[in-house]
């Protein structure tokens, strides 16, 4: 049992990493065009991250270099961490502007969260109170 969650977070990461660096190229090259928002809050609010100017290169960069390192396996909890707002809005955007709280929005966090969970003791060293280092000299 043990080595088919080993295989299936192996496949899990991989998917996740590839849907990353994906919608990172798209958000940078635009050869995608994305399905419109559905409701009239969604469009106000793709209109006006896309009116931005900024916003849309900054996830490509984000999500293009988190998606590689995921994909090649190496500085998996830093991905994470760097994907952990994204996720966040993009599970929030789908369950309360696009009224979709059981659809992509709902998969993506789950699987984001096995991910982490993975990778719990690396991510854990965030979570402990930094000690406070003397400079006397």
């Amino acid at each position: 049992m043990k080595a088919f969650f080993h295989w299936l977070l192996f496949a899990l990461r991989l998917i996740f990493g590839a849907w990353f660096v994906f919608a990172g190229l798209n958000d940078l090259l635009h050869f995608w065009q994305p399905p419109a928002p559905m409701t009239p809050q969604s469009q106000v609010f793709m209109q006006g991250l896309a009116g931005s100017g900024y916003i849309f290169p900054v996830l490509g960069v984000l999500y293009t270099v988190s998606g590689l390192f995921l994909l090649a396996n190496r500085f998996v909890a830093l991905a994470l961490v760097m994907l952990a707002a994204p996720v966040v809005v993009i599970f929030g955007y789908h369950a309360v502007m696009e009224d979709h709280l059981l659809g992509r929005g709902l998969v993506l966090l789950l699987v984001y969260l096995a991910l982490a969970w993975q990778q719990r003791v690396t991510l854990g060293v965030l979570l402990r109170p930094s000690s406070h280092v003397s400079t006397q000299g």
